[in-house]
């Protein structure tokens, strides 16, 4: 019997089909990976992991009643998120239900005619601040929802990027684009930098913060949008390799572009963007990969580096014991990202061991902007008052 007349005839009759009979892939044969089925453990525990389950009958006739701005909207329950898509099955590009991917990746199940819904569970998942994507909806790139449950004094609204950078700039900020050509084990380079008005003719009262994976403008609008002063602030932001991002960022992978990557960071690009001056603090930063490669620029150059930003920080183990005493470490993980959240923690115990002040911020989104722009506020907001 097919998907579809299994899925309805069970739902008619309000009970919950079992996940076994739910498919990971279309008839094609392509592939998502899918947050799994939640289990009575699950419910007994209080959802300490994310699952999904389906709709009863009170819960689709809810949504079904539902408002839709666009194809997908949500709606919010205790320890839950239920997510609906109202669209005909041959809107679909690929696939054969609504495919949903970001922080986390489910598909959603048919309900009944051009009604697909899933509920994704995860304990305060409600409180949470996620953007989850239609991926595969043909007539457009990508839908995308903005869910954000967190208290109203944690919201703000973020302006776009030209707009914040005009004001910045006419509040006498700069920013400038740099090109660094290629070298042995180092491919060319774009780096991104800007100056707060304090740090324009001397860097001496700044700090300056060098990010691996480019993307600073996201950082500066959102610290713009909670109201952090950027003037005593110099943010580096050098651009991800499109081949070998790996390599640069992860000890160990290509022990050369490793090398090469930090000496540039430390030597080449330090003279260009410092000219030769001291900073008040420099920091090094970065997400995922970069969030490692923020805590081994640290350990190998202690004498440059007063601490770091590593925010999700991907495999990383001590490669050589150092004092960390007077610094700083910002530190955090998404609670719906479980081996970023674990890795982020057994992080924490390390460098306290090795004497560096540690703060930490957990917040209830995946491995996206959503969790590491709280991390660089808090760090932001620290050395603004320090």
């Amino acid at each position: 019997m097919r998907l579809l007349l299994q899925l309805t005839l069970a739902l008619a009759a309000a009970t919950l089909l079992p996940f076994s009979t739910l498919r990971a892939e279309d008839l094609s044969g392509i592939k998502l990976a899918v947050i799994p089925q939640c289990t009575t453990q699950d419910r007994e525990v209080g959802y300490t992991r994310v699952c999904a389950e389906l709709l009863n009958q009170e819960e689709i006739d809810e949504v079904k009643a539902m408002q839709f701005d666009d194809v997908i909207t949500y709606k919010a329950v205790q320890d839950g998120l239920i997510l609906v898509a109202k669209l005909k099955k041959s809107d679909l590009g690929f696939f054969d239900r609504p495919a949903i991917a970001g922080e986390f990746s489910t598909f959603l199940e048919p309900i009944g005619i051009h009604f697909y819904a899933i509920k994704v569970r995860f304990k305060g998942i409600e409180k949470a601040k996620l953007n989850p994507s239609l991926i595969n909806f043909a007539t457009q790139k990508l839908v995308k929802l903005n869910i954000d449950g967190r208290d109203s004094s944690e919201r703000t609204v973020v302006e776009s990027w030209p707009v914040v950078l005009q004001k910045l700039e006419k509040n006498s900020a700069r920013y400038d684009v740099m090109s660094f050509p290629s070298v042995k084990h180092r491919e060319e380079k774009k780096v991104w930098v800007f100056r707060g008005r304090h740090c324009l003719t001397t860097i001496s009262s700044c700090n300056v913060i060098y990010t691996a994976d480019g993307d600073i403008h996201t950082f500066i609008v959102n610290a713009d949008a909670a109201g952090i002063s950027l003037d005593a602030f110099v943010f580096v932001g050098i651009q991800a390799s499109d081949t070998n991002r790996i390599g640069e960022l992860l000890k160990g992978s290509d022990q050369n572009s490793f090398d090469a990557f930090l000496r540039f960071v430390v030597t080449d690009l330090a003279k260009t963007v410092e000219h030769g001056n001291k900073p008040k603090s420099r920091y090094a930063a970065g997400y995922s990969n970069g969030g490692a490669w923020a805590l081994d620029a640290l350990l190998f150059h202690p004498e440059f580096f007063d601490g770091a930003i590593a925010m999700s920080p991907a495999t990383w183990e001590l490669k050589s014991k150092v004092n960390l005493h007077k610094k700083n470490i910002f530190l955090g993980a998404g609670e719906l990202e479980p081996g970023f959240f674990k890795q982020a923690e057994k992080c924490v115990e390390i460098v306290q061991d090795l004497g560096a002040q540690v703060e930490t911020r957990y917040s209830k989104s995946g491995h996206s902007m959503n969790t590491w722009v709280p991390i660089w506020n808090m760090a932001l907001k620290h050395l603004n008052e320090n």
